[in-house]
């Protein structure tokens, strides 16, 4: 097998034609240079240099071989520089998932900061809802996943992050007929549109509302089913019904006045969002530095 010793040598002769200064130059001895030429004169069955006297020159077969040598010797230097990118999480791709709410919400921007610092780096965002992501962690098809809900400890890392607020809202037409603040009696009352099974928003909601005497929510006048924050956004606004829904994913229409936020009994849903790894699994360089990144970006 050729080593990369012996082609740097061959290289260093090649360059110029003396033995002695090229030991210099690669910081060996001149009988070490001469051994490392006669085992790789030895592995390819040709003789690469002429020694003669004070002269040294390439044979026809040291000639062929030279452009080899340099390809690949620059190909290793390269691959080795690009392994220490790679260790520094300054090279590499990297698919994240997102539950619908940071997917949509709060990732696009975190990402757009991180590859702005790191120019050389490709994330590519996926986005479901909690359970998908999780799943999709679990099987190894994302190493990273930021979603509304923990995952179970026996298999994953839930490292928390920023917190959100999921809130009451309808329509303006529809806020006069409703009270503000609103009595759990009255909420049972009005149409209401719910996330899908599977959404971490859904699992906090259904939590809350049971802390607070719902048993379960097919005790609300449930109208619609919807898969997304920003469908239940359109219906909401379009005068379907009312919602409850992350404050991130209607704060503009809060302040326009196209979305009116009615109080819910004992106050708004606070819940935090969770960056989760698979326990079992070593993260990437690349991956150790968006999770670093993310959490300084999200207490």
């Amino acid at each position: 097998m050729i080593e990369m010793r012996q082609l740097q040598v061959f290289l260093a002769v090649s360059e110029l034609l003396n033995f002695s200064r090229a030991a210099e130059k690669i910081n060996l001895t001149q009988p070490t240079v001469s051994g490392h030429l006669k085992t790789l004169e030895s592995y390819l069955k040709v003789q690469l240099v002429e020694r003669g006297g004070k002269t040294v020159r390439l044979t026809p077969a040291g000639e062929l071989f030279l452009p080899f040598a340099r390809r690949i010797f620059t190909l290793q230097e390269r691959a080795r520089k690009e392994m220490l990118l790679y260790a520094g999480a300054e090279l590499g791709s990297l698919e994240i998932g997102g539950s619908n709410t940071p997917g949509q919400y709060i990732l696009p921007q975190l990402i757009g900061l991180f590859t702005t610092r790191h120019t050389r780096v490709k994330i590519t965002l996926k986005i479901g809802d909690s359970k998908t992501i999780i799943n999709q962690v679990a099987d190894g098809e994302l190493e990273l996943g930021l979603v509304g809900t923990p995952a179970p400890e026996a298999e994953f890392i839930s490292r928390e992050c920023r917190g959100d607020e999921l809130i009451l809202v309808t329509s303006p037409e529809n806020a006069k007929n409703s009270a503000n603040p609103i009595t759990l009696a009255g909420l049972k009352k009005l149409p209401f549109i719910v996330r899908e099974e599977g959404s971490g928003t859904r699992q906090t909601m259904q939590t809350a509302l049971q802390k607070r005497g719902l048993t379960h929510l097919d005790n609300l006048n449930l109208i619609a089913e919807m898969g997304s924050a920003e469908a239940i956004r359109q219906a909401v606004r379009s005068g379907l019904g009312m919602a409850i829904v992350s404050s991130l994913s209607v704060a503009e229409d809060l302040e326009s006045g196209r979305l009116i936020k009615i109080s819910l009994p004992d106050g708004p849903i606070r819940r935090h969002f969770y960056l989760i790894h698979n326990r079992y699994r070593r993260l990437s360089p690349l991956s150790e530095a968006l999770s670093r990144f993310i959490l300084q970006e999200n207490q």
